[in-house]
């Protein structure tokens, strides 16, 4: 039971390192996190090696003002269907023969992803 507990134990804390990993990236001395902005990132880490943009359309959906009938509240509320524009940027950093390569993704100027790819070149 014990070694059970040890492995269960060393199994989320190896989750844990991973989970960290992917949501940070490291320039020199500096980390780069999910959230940051695209001024951030650049400033930080530089030009990226590559650059691919497109725009999306995603259905944004959620509620609107209840609904009232004469004057009466009935408590519920209207479902809202919104088609809303993403502008995404992939950012790719080429670190090398010996370090993975880095694709940093953007939605709305924002980091939202941070991909390891095969080792670069």
């Amino acid at each position: 039971m014990r070694r059970l507990s040890v492995a269960v134990v060393m199994m989320s804390a190896l989750i844990l390192v991973t989970f960290h990993a992917a949501a940070a990236f490291r320039c020199g001395n500096k980390l780069v996190s999910v959230g940051d902005t695209k001024s951030e990132v650049l400033n930080i880490c530089g030009r990226p090696n590559w650059v691919d943009s497109w725009e999306e359309e995603r259905l944004f959906r959620g509620t609107g003002q209840a609904l009232i009938n004469k004057g009466q509240n009935f408590g519920a509320q209207v479902p809202v269907a919104t088609l809303i524009r993403v502008t995404i940027e992939e950012w790719t950093y080429n670190l090398g023969p010996t370090q993975f390569i880095r694709i940093l993704r953007f939605e709305n100027s924002r980091l939202r992803d941070i991909e390891t790819g095969d080792y670069g070149n």
